[in-house]
């Protein structure tokens, strides 16, 4: 097995040429089920890339699953206070946008409705011609 596929730039342990880390595997590690082609598959990775991973979470096994412990009781801690009130927040602006922006439509099919049809052309603009024609015309009225 080859650690020299595994390098740190800073986010832990990954494999070399793609940002997967040793940690994003460590749970397809900790699987049973999971085989060496699955992973490969899933990960978008060679047999080689799979088994330095596997090699280097071997080799450092203590850490990694002291790591993975640690991630494990953040996840299970849930969201800090301030986080939740944030999304909260974003929540009802969307909510509002949503509101406003079915008020709008509303307004615009009523809207629609009570305005005579539009003459030819897209969204009630003239066509070119037609509007070289009504350019040319007024020109004409003004000498």
């Amino acid at each position: 097995m080859n650690e020299s596929l595994i390098h740190d730039r800073g986010r832990g342990p990954e494999v070399i040429g793609t940002r997967i880390t040793v940690m994003d595997l460590l749970p397809y590690f900790l699987d049973a089920s999971a085989t060496e082609s699955y992973i490969c598959q899933v990960n978008n990775l060679s047999a080689d890339q799979v088994a330095a991973a596997r090699a280097y979470a071997l080799h450092h096994a203590d850490k990694m699953l002291a790591e993975h412990l640690e991630v494990e009781v953040r996840i299970a801690a849930g969201n800090p206070p301030s986080v939740l009130d944030q999304a909260k927040k974003t929540h009802d602006a969307f909510v509002k946008f949503r509101q406003w922006l079915g008020e709008r439509e509303q307004q615009r099919a009523i809207a629609d409705r009570a305005t005579p049809p539009s003459p030819p052309g897209v969204n009630g603009l003239p066509a070119f011609r037609e509007w070289i024609a009504g350019a040319e015309a007024h020109a004409g009225e003004r000498s």
